[in-house]
């Protein structure tokens, strides 16, 4: 009897869970309320053409990770039910067969329990393969937050309050306001008529600050100089149109006067040059080229005239900021300076003019 209890405690089917993940969306956002973090500094050129010194800037940022779940639950036949009941079948058929052959088949109890056993077999042999199915149930989503990668999140003012820029062997002084930017147009340093199609800017600035000294090094590309030039020319203090040429000019230079000067922001040279154009016909962008080898504080300034017509005249300055060192050493030297004029269309004077001697001191500015 033992068998048959076995029967009946064993099941049809077996139920399996498989439990699914499937990679769900990944939102990042940034950390409220966490310091962002600073990048190299560097300087840029601002929409109104001026040079700034900058601190790009990082924030840092976690990623919710959304993962949906499911469980597939699957109900397959159960085979050792399966078995059990073949098995069974098999041999009430067997003991009635047995029975059946005997000389008094109804009187034989084997009859009765084979065919017992052969009917009750049946149902655990068939039932294993009735309502087999793969169900799957959704489980609500869940998140899990992780660091995410730090990204830009903007800039802010560079916290210094004078650099000096080393320009293709030139130096530039200037000063520097709350917001980084650097107070000397790059177009004084740089012939605003000339950038197109030239090399980038590689700028290399000593910069001063609370913490002390420290380099900044930048590189500007040329389009973006060449794209500054043309919209800084349009704003300037002087007339930057070209016309064609018919009729050329006869520029004449007055007397060039470097003098050595102080204005509220310290120490600086004073270039002063008149020109007058004798005709017969106007001229176009005149500008002059700041030559001072010697002197790389004063050297590769440009000095902006524009358009000049005929029988007109007219004088332009230009103050060059410069450290206190420079200013001891030019009180007590020689200096040797020229300018070489140049225009829009190579009529200007090919001989530069020069100033050679002592630097005067002028009144402060």
């Amino acid at each position: 009897m033992r068998w048959p209890v076995l029967v009946l405690l064993c099941g049809c089917h077996v139920v399996g869970r498989n439990d699914i993940a499937r990679p769900g969306r990944v939102d990042r956002v940034r950390i409220d309320g966490a310091e962002p973090i600073p990048r190299t500094p560097t300087l840029v050129l601002t929409d109104d053409h001026a040079l700034r010194f900058i601190e790009p800037l990082d924030c840092k940022t976690e990623e919710v990770v959304t993962t949906s779940t499911a469980a597939e639950i699957e109900t397959k036949p159960n085979i050792a039910t399966f078995v059990v009941g073949v098995v069974a079948a098999s041999v009430g058929a067997v003991m009635t067969v047995s029975a059946l052959g005997g000389k008094d088949a109804s009187g034989d109890p084997l009859l009765y329990a084979g065919g017992g056993l052969a009917l009750a077999g049946v149902p655990f042999a068939v039932g294993p393969f009735i309502g087999n199915r793969t169900e799957l149930r959704a489980n609500p989503d869940q998140t899990v937050k992780r660091p995410g990668p730090n990204e830009p999140c903007g800039e802010r003012g560079l916290a210094v309050t004078g650099a000096t820029l080393v320009v293709r062997g030139v130096e530039v002084r200037g000063k520097v306001d709350t917001a980084g930017h650097f107070n000397i147009s790059p177009f004084i340093f740089l012939d605003a008529f000339e950038v197109s199609g030239g090399p980038s800017l590689d700028i290399t600035a000593h910069v001063e600050s609370s913490r002390g000294k420290y380099s900044v090094v930048a590189l500007i590309d040329a389009t973006v100089l060449a794209k500054h030039a043309a919209a800084w020319i349009k704003g300037a203090d002087f007339d930057g149109q070209s016309q064609t040429i018919q009729i050329v000019p006869g520029v004449v230079a007055g007397t060039l006067r470097v003098t050595l000067t102080r204005t509220i922001d310290g120490p600086a040279v004073r270039i002063i040059l008149p020109l007058r154009n004798e005709g017969p016909g106007p001229a176009w962008q005149l500008r002059g080229h700041v030559i001072a080898p010697g002197t790389p504080a004063i050297d590769g300034r440009v000095l902006y005239f524009g358009a000049l017509a005929k029988d007109a005249s007219v004088t332009r300055e230009l103050l060059i900021p410069i450290a206190e060192s420079v200013a001891d050493y030019l009180r007590n030297a020689q200096i040797d300076l020229s300018i070489e004029l140049r225009d829009a269309h190579g009529t200007a004077p090919r001989t530069p003019i020069r100033y050679r001697g002592p630097i005067m001191v002028d009144a402060p500015r």
